[in-house]
């Protein structure tokens, strides 16, 4: 009994407190300073872009099925607005088919020209999950499509003795812009992001 006297006498806590107390007023004697940690260093909107963004790797494998699912039958249906001629079902059967042949290539090619996107940490970090530049991606795409479905190019040939001299959406503008759609659905990348 005097030794807890003498430490109540001395400032000093006896036993588990019955009240809630805070460290600080509990043991105002103890040396705080050491438990505090530093604080962290603010960071600047130039220390926020070093962050990488979306995968560094191959695209995810749903990511390029949902690709070829949706490249397909695009590139059918241009070539369909492209053709002149028609021989029947064999040539819907062989336009399925080079629908997915040409898709696959498409794929194949798209990953490989994607790889620096991917890999390079400076590219990557202006590029994965960029929302403004898939947008402005997308509207360049849609405007070349648009712009080769306005303009007519003369298209000359002749089957069974019968010449004949159509005009026809533009080649070269229908699949650039869908070449440049099919690379944003390769090599785009989630979350997506509105700032730097």
């Amino acid at each position: 009994m005097r030794d807890q006297a003498q430490d109540a006498a001395a400032g000093l806590p006896q036993g588990p407190p019955r009240y809630p107390v805070s460290p600080e007023t509990h043991y105002r004697d103890a040396n705080w300073q050491h438990f505090i940690a530093p604080p962290a260093a603010p960071q600047t909107l130039g220390d926020l872009p070093r962050q990488r963004y979306g995968s560094t790797g191959l695209a995810p494998l749903g990511q390029l099925v949902l690709a070829l699912a949706l490249m397909a039958p695009s590139w059918c249906i241009i070539q369909l607005s492209l053709t002149v001629d028609y021989d029947g079902l064999l040539s819907l059967v062989g336009l399925a088919l080079s629908g997915l042949v040409v898709a696959a290539v498409a794929i194949v090619s798209l990953v490989v020209l994607g790889l620096p996107v991917r890999l390079i940490p400076w590219v990557n970090r202006r590029w994965a999950g960029n929302a403004r530049a898939y947008v402005a991606v997308s509207a360049i795409a849609v405007g070349l499509m648009t712009a080769g479905c306005l303009m007519r190019v003369p298209h000359v040939g002749g089957e069974n003795g019968i010449h004949y001299s159509v005009l026809t959406p533009d080649p070269v503008l229908l699949c650039g812009g869908w070449f440049l759609l099919a690379f944003l659905m390769v090599n785009a990348s989630l979350p997506l992001r509105w700032t730097r």
